[in-house]
């Protein structure tokens, strides 16, 4: 491999609102692809560091690209402790070539006294038996000799120091009646559209509009596949963008994906939907849909990223994040939203009369049904009607046979 084709990027990973520290990655990109990527926890102060995974893709792999991602982990938190969890068959090959760059760092190295208030205790015991297995059944050193207690039964000592576990740090918390928020959403758009949206010579509200008529102003970010995610911040909501990109294998054939923010105002309290906040970013968990007022949009073409256009609407722009499912749709989204999540047509003259004489128009059909029920009701019974006749029957007379034909 060429090193000097690789580029390395450090930013939020959205691991979820439930977890006690906030998600951080590195990202390997070759040649503007996504290679491989480290995710993992970082503490709020940067004490210490907890890897999730480390994944180098196919076409990557036997490169050096595990490592390096690691070793950036180690260079980006240069005072913390390090876990580095429990490993597959193909990491604990991959940790038997590693070389530790502070293995004085590295927690399964370290008795849990000087450790335990950021890891549970127990659960370390748990991840280094593990790893000892893998060990064991490939046949490998894995480096055992530097860890503490290598191959020794650890619970009793290590169950002893999960009271000092200090559990969740209390970190921001997110509120979509206080702040304005941003959520960023990856389209590929129609040739001529993507034309227009991108061209500068076109007033910046009109091709936001024709962007947001293209979404559908009741289709707004859900969390999906690395965006729909409300963030404080709108360079992470562009951020989310990027990365739905890089794990979907970069820029494909065609023209070039546009990335796109949504920026609203916040919402009015009343209307304010169930929710959990991850310090940076929330995630609605509300099934009904969320109305919103956009401020505006701001977007991108993934080969020119440094080109961001950004419009402002004034008024703000009403839109929703669409329901979870059609029956959670309130009485309002439904009547201003299809099932795709654009707007409805407006009524023509004579649908806007009907529609406003709605009430009326029920009225005199219910009276008009219960008229027919009540002359039914009011009708003699019809008298009994006749069986057939059948051939044995005594009372009829007997058919007429058909006259036969003469032959000569």
């Amino acid at each position: 491999m060429r090193w000097e084709s690789v580029s390395l990027r450090l930013s939020d990973w959205k691991a979820g609102p439930g977890h006690r520290w906030p998600g951080r990655q590195v990202i390997a990109l070759v040649d503007g692809r996504q290679a491989g990527y480290v995710q993992f926890h970082a503490h709020p102060q940067g004490d210490a560091v907890e890897v999730s995974m480390l994944e180098v893709l196919d076409g990557f792999q036997g490169r050096g690209l595990a490592s390096l991602l690691i070793d950036t982990v180690y260079e980006a938190y240069p005072d913390a402790w390090v876990n580095h969890g429990n490993r597959t068959s193909d990491g604990a090959h991959w940790w038997d070539n590693y070389r530790d760059p502070a293995p004085e760092r590295n927690i399964h190295n370290r008795p849990p006294g000087e450790w335990a208030s950021y890891f549970m205790a127990s659960r370390v015991a748990a991840d280094k038996t593990r790893n000892a297995s893998w060990n064991r059944h490939l046949g490998l050193d894995g480096h055992g000799g530097a860890e503490y207690r290598y191959r020794q039964r650890l619970e009793m000592e290590f169950l002893g120091h999960d009271d000092s576990f200090l559990g969740r740090v209390d970190l921001p918390v997110v509120d979509p009646t206080a702040q304005a928020l941003h959520a960023g959403q990856l389209v590929h758009l129609p040739p001529g559209l993507h034309r227009y949206v991108h061209d500068t010579r076109h007033p910046a509200e009109q091709r936001a509009h024709a962007l947001l008529d293209h979404v559908g102003h009741g289709n707004l970010p859900r969390p999906e596949n690395h965006t729909g995610w409300w963030n404080i911040s709108p360079g992470a909501a562009l951020d989310d963008a990027l990365h739905r990109e890089l794990a979907a294998g970069g820029q494909g054939p065609g023209l070039p994906a546009t990335q796109l923010v949504f920026h609203a105002h916040p919402l009015a309290e009343v209307e304010a939907p169930e929710y959990e906040s991850a310090g940076s970013y929330l995630e609605y968990i509300d099934g009904g849909d969320v109305p919103v007022e956009l401020a505006g949009l701001s977007w991108r073409q993934s080969s020119a990223p440094q080109i961001l256009h950004s419009a402002v609407f004034d008024p703000p722009v009403e839109a929703s994040v669409p329901p979870l499912y059609p029956e959670a749709a309130s009485d309002s989204y439904v009547e201003r939203y299809d099932e795709a999540g654009a707007l409805r047509a407006p009524l023509t003259p004579w649908e806007q009369l009907i529609a406003d004489r709605a009430g009326e128009l029920r009225a005199v059909a219910d009276r008009l049904l219960d008229g027919i029920a009540a002359r039914a009701a009011a009708a003699p019974p019809n008298p009994p009607a006749r069986s057939p006749a059948r051939a044995n029957d005594p009372q009829q007379p007997p058919p007429t046979p058909a006259p036969r034909p003469c032959l000569p």
